[in-house]
């Protein structure tokens, strides 16, 4: 919310927006479950009300989802929510309790999907993981890009109801900006595609795990790609 506020005062001039919390957030419109459309809704709302030009998506997708350690995932043959069904009743789901009393989190994809574990586990968001990989729990909400799913050996597993909405990362702008300023839109397009969510996983595991200045890895990666 800060960063929008600044953007349409124009205390800043771009920032980087995903599509999920534009839509439902920014611009109060109900969820579009299609990414495609859900990009198109937002960058022509974005355009006619706040007069800023939405960009090509980077390529990630930072949705919430659910994972587990990837080796009892493919033990039990589990690979997407649906599949939990079947499992969950012997197993135990650590989250952080705001994610347990949301609609839009667990309580709704109890609803949908009629999953329901054997425990579930309120715990602090930077301790749950640590219980996952220590065999503590057996499942977890997490956001897809987060670095300790690469880094944990963990499995993302696919929403196959598509309860989440997508939450696509572009580069947002002022018109008048892009108008001073028109070769950025070329600069930040060379972007586009190029940060699945694996890539951003091992980027954001620098950060957070390897504790590198996110300024660094940037840095070092744009330098990898042949951008700078």
């Amino acid at each position: 919310m800060v960063a929008s506020k600044a953007l349409d005062a124009g205390d800043i001039d771009i920032y980087a927006e995903y599509t999920g919390t534009a839509l439902t957030v920014q611009l109060e419109q109900a969820v579009i479950t299609d990414p495609d459309e859900a990009y198109a809704k937002v960058s022509k709302m974005y355009k006619e009300k706040k007069d800023i030009t939405w960009l090509k998506p980077f390529g990630f997708n930072n949705t919430y989802t659910l994972t587990m350690r990837k080796a009892d995932a493919e033990k039990l043959g589990v690979k997407t929510f649906s599949d939990l069904i079947k499992d969950a009743p012997s197993l135990v789901m650590v989250s952080e309790p705001e994610f347990l009393e949301r609609d839009d989190g667990y309580k709704g994809i109890q609803k949908l999907y009629g999953i329901n574990f054997k425990d579930v586990k309120a715990m602090d968001a930077g301790l749950m993981y640590g219980a996952l990989k220590d065999g503590k729990a057996d499942v977890c909400p997490a956001y897809a890009t987060d670095g300790r799913i690469i880094a944990f050996d963990l499995l993302v597993l696919k929403d196959d109801k598509k309860f989440f909405p997508p939450y696509y990362a572009a580069p947002i702008i002022r018109n008048d900006t892009l108008a001073k300023h028109p070769e950025l839109a070329d600069a930040l397009n060379s972007l586009a595609g190029k940060l699945d969510d694996t890539t951003m996983q091992k980027l954001n595991a620098q950060v957070d795990l390897d504790k590198k200045a996110s300024k660094d890895v940037a840095n070092e990666w744009l330098k990898a790609q042949g951008l700078i």
